[in-house]
């Protein structure tokens, strides 16, 4: 973690202007081609949702802004260490929130994480004693269930309003039987503006030509 200089920050005005919201959050929904993810998961047994969610979070560690968060009235670039992820244990109908601790590899990631949710007996569970709520990277969560175009998210705005929300819907297959699904964003706009969402969506889509 280091403070963030903000008087050198290129992006000090729109930072000043923004930080005095008291709803500084934009939210966005945009489709994502998610085919050859789809196919890596199941080739090597992994959790779909949770290869996703390790795409956009080691995406959204390639760029200082998405770590940007406020500590005691201090703005700092944060270690990102931990994922907030929503899921079900299968055969579940109330959700888990799991704090997944990150992994460059993503099947690590994805086995770690699963074993957490499987694990957990309760809804949810505090970070290790050393760890910091701001080393979260973001909060992911998914509707596999049906379609949306739009989704807003309840937060404490004073702790937690730089963390991205990120989610996802179910996945559709079109007429040439590529799967894709549509994400939404939410960030603070104080700290991340439509240029720099889409460097991310380009990363992600870098990620997941690589797998």
């Amino acid at each position: 973690m280091r403070e963030l200089d903000i008087e050198s920050w290129n992006r000090r005005d729109i930072f000043n202007l923004y930080y005095q919201f008291d709803i500084p959050q934009i939210s966005l929904c945009t489709p994502l081609k998610v085919s050859r993810v789809y196919e890596f998961a199941k080739s090597k047994d992994l959790s779909f949702y949770f290869c996703m969610c390790h795409i956009f979070c080691s995406a959204l560690l390639k760029f200082e802004e998405f770590m940007i968060r406020s500590i005691k009235g201090k703005i700092v670039v944060e270690d990102g260490e931990f994922v907030n992820i929503c899921a079900n244990k299968q055969g579940e109908e109330i959700f888990k929130i799991i704090n997944g601790v990150y992994h460059s590899d993503i099947e690590t990631f994805c086995n770690e994480t699963k074993n957490k949710l499987q694990n957990q007996t309760t809804f949810t569970e505090p970070l290790p004693p050393d760890a910091r709520r701001s080393q979260v990277i973001a909060y992911i969560s998914c509707t596999p269930w049906f379609e949306f175009t739009h989704i807003t998210h309840p937060q404490d705005v004073q702790r937690n309003s730089f963390v991205p929300h990120i989610s996802f819907d179910k996945v559709k297959t079109n007429e040439k039987g590529e799967r894709w699904i549509n994400v939404s964003l939410q960030v603070n706009h104080a700290a991340i503006d439509g240029s720099l969402i889409a460097k991310l969506l380009e990363e992600v889509k870098s990620i997941i030509n690589h797998l």
